[in-house]
């Protein structure tokens, strides 16, 4: 298997070595608008796939930016960042995942890769230009294969969402190319690693407004909800994994891990254990609805207030009834079923997590309704019945 990847190897370098002699094939002057960032080869070796690829394309996916805080690599820029270093053989692995205080970046969810080729370095510039002319020929058909949103080189930026554009001016990367991925390529569920084609995955949902989403592992064919203005605010800050200060070390004491004044992962790991028996959403974040479960004297105003579990049961039958509440959803009238529900205090976030979901399905055992989970009319009854 060595000998084989070596002797690729050699033959995309010699395929590189004449395209750079013979000029490329570019689509116009390196720096105009439209043009790519180096001069790209018209026959490009590229990549190629372990498994036959199917006759139907995936999805072009739309621009799916940064909502989650996830410094996790994924596995879909782990296998093509291998892949581009055993097929040509030069440069070398950049990050994938980052902390979160570094701006809007898809870094920050495991789903954005570096491949580290210096445009200075006529080898690696050669690389970089046959993945590049390879990636974006034919409309991105490649980059589709791949779940690749977006690439960006050398002051160009290339987006499968906007190929009409061709290379837009963009920033910096001179020493890498930066891929970012769709949520289905960032999964490696696309053709060129499955041999299949899916739907579009628009990734994880924010459930409260002004925090991040909770990463999943299951796809989502469907477009988010929007999001619900957050039922509480406190005192503090929100702080996300790379953050530093007072604030981080505070909770650091009240989680009961480390105080070194750095989210670090010893944090993010606590931070999202005590969001998962809390119900609230596993962001691994430190948000108002988690600093409010966590430091409850730093509220400083809440939605919900004034309710006791009879108050919450009748205003529940009066103005909730027509509607049903499910599991994931995150509401006003998601607190005041937890508040109904006698559930703690500490508890009653506004998030239907899985808590609550275990004392609907016990409320609905013992009022003989179906168990699946569901809130509406006849649970805000038993709901009633049960609170008195």
């Amino acid at each position: 298997m060595r000998d084989l990847i070596m002797r690729r190897a050699v033959v995309v370098l010699a395929t590189l070595a004449a395209a750079v002699c013979a000029g490329g094939a570019p689509a116009g002057a390196v720096g105009a608008a439209g043009a790519p960032p180096v001069e790209l080869p018209a026959a490009p070796v590229g990549l190629t796939s372990a498994v036959p690829q199917p006759a139907t394309l995936d999805p072009v996916s739309p621009y799916l930016p940064q909502v989650s805080c996830n410094p996790v690599d994924m596995v879909g820029p782990r296998m093509l960042r291998d892949l581009l270093l055993r097929t040509y053989g030069i440069g070398r692995a950049g990050g994938i995942s980052r902390g979160c205080t570094e701006g809007l970046s898809e870094h920050s969810e495991g789903r954005a890769m570096d491949w580290m080729v210096n445009v200075k370095v006529p080898a690696e510039k050669a690389a970089a230009a046959d993945f590049l002319a390879w990636v974006t020929r034919d409309d991105g058909v490649n980059a589709r294969r791949l779940g690749i949103m977006y690439v960006i080189y050398n002051k160009k930026i290339w987006s499968v969402y906007n190929t009409s554009a061709g290379w837009r001016p963009s920033y910096a990367h001179t020493d890498h190319v930066h891929v970012s991925f769709s949520w289905n390529g960032a999964r490696g569920n696309t053709s060129f690693w499955t041999g299949t084609t899916g739907v579009t995955d628009f990734g994880p949902c924010v459930r409260f407004k002004g925090s991040y989403a909770a990463p999943t592992d299951a796809p989502r064919a469907t477009r988010c909800a929007a999001a619900t203005t957050a039922l509480v605010r406190t005192s503090r800050a929100p702080r996300a994994f790379g953050s530093t200060g007072r604030a981080v070390s505070a909770a650091q004491t009240l989680l009961g891990v480390p105080m070194t004044g750095r989210f670090d992962t010893a944090t993010w790991t606590a931070t999202r254990a005590w969001q998962r028996v809390h119900e609230l959403p596993v962001t691994g974040a430190l948000d108002h609805p988690t600093w409010a479960s966590l430091d409850r004297p730093s509220i400083t105003r809440r939605t919900v207030t004034g309710f006791t579990r009879s108050k919450a049961a009748a205003y529940g039958v009066a103005h909730y009834s027509g509607k049903t509440l499910a599991p994931g959803r995150a509401a006003k009238a998601v607190a005041i079923l937890q508040t109904g529900l006698g559930m703690q205090a500490v508890d009653r976030t506004g998030y239907f997590g899985p808590g609550t979901l275990a004392a609907v399905v016990e409320l609905q055992r013992r009022a003989g309704l179906v168990a699946d989970g569901l809130v509406s009319g006849e649970e805000w009854r038993a709901i009633r019945s049960a609170a008195g």
